[in-house]
């Protein structure tokens, strides 16, 4: 860690620390060293995963991403698992944050220059899916944007459910999403991404994937943004999301 500023590798230092041992940072700890910019939060990513080995093919094959203003973060294998999951609170820092998304599977290569238009006919797969949100720090809400970003862009699982094999259609960007929580719909709406179309990210992304040095390549997946905004989820819920015409997922949460 000895590359990053002094500030950096703390941060770098305690966030390695905090995966380790399921210990979070104070909110007063997570305030102080949080980057002074993108840049700098980016770096603290890399250098995380280096830490961790989580990357032991020299690349992610999976990232996430969040529209508004957009930025990205590398999802480990070890943290993508099929759905339906049970997760346990004992296993998460400071929240159990729930995001319904599609994550898009690559069937070729997405070079940084690639256009919309390119990145639609680059995709190959489509699956319903929720990311799990986790922050290595208290008081989550009141923190630093770049701390949040520094800290995998909060990730702490992806999930994936059912889905379709295939190329993106237009009609999937206002496809209906529906959302249950312990069997009762409090969400169904038509559309409901931040771009309007998660395919509008991509070129974005490809851009950012060859600026940290590597490549968006056939098979690679990506967490496309929520469509229901996040929804922190209580011990005991059972949520289940589904895209018409594309597929479902479903978690539970294990009671205390």
């Amino acid at each position: 860690m000895s590359a990053l500023p002094p500030r950096s590798q703390e941060l770098a230092a305690k966030l390695a620390d905090a995966w380790r041992d399921g210990r979070a940072l104070s909110a007063l700890e997570a305030t102080r060293l949080a980057p002074p910019d993108d840049a700098a939060a980016y770096a603290i990513q890399d250098t995380v995963g280096a830490a961790l080995g989580w990357f032991p093919a020299g690349r992610a094959r999976a990232w996430k991403i969040a529209s508004t203003p957009p930025t990205a973060a590398p999802v480990p294998d070890a943290f993508i698992d099929d759905a339906p999951q049970t997760l346990r609170p004992e296993d998460f820092h400071t929240l159990i944050g729930i995001e319904v998304e599609l994550v898009l599977r690559l069937g070729s290569p997405l070079p940084a220059g690639a256009d919309e238009a390119q990145a639609a006919a680059a995709i190959d797969g489509i699956f319903a899916a929720i990311e799990v949100f986790d922050v290595r720090a208290a008081d989550w809400n009141t923190l630093p944007r770049t701390f949040l970003l520094a800290d995998q862009q909060m990730h702490g699982r992806l999930l994936l459910g059912t889905g379709i094999d295939g190329g993106w259609q237009e009609s999937f960007a206002e496809t209906q999403v529906v959302l249950s929580v312990d069997g009762e719909e409090t969400l169904r709406r038509h559309g409901g991404h931040a771009l309007g179309t998660p395919v509008a990210i991509l070129p974005w992304l490809a851009g950012h994937v060859a600026s940290r040095g590597a490549e968006l390549r056939a098979g690679d997946l990506i967490a496309s943004g929520t469509w229901i905004g996040l929804h922190v989820a209580r011990p005991g819920e059972r949520i289940e999301a589904s895209f018409k015409g594309i597929g479902r997922v479903r978690v539970d949460v294990a009671s205390d």
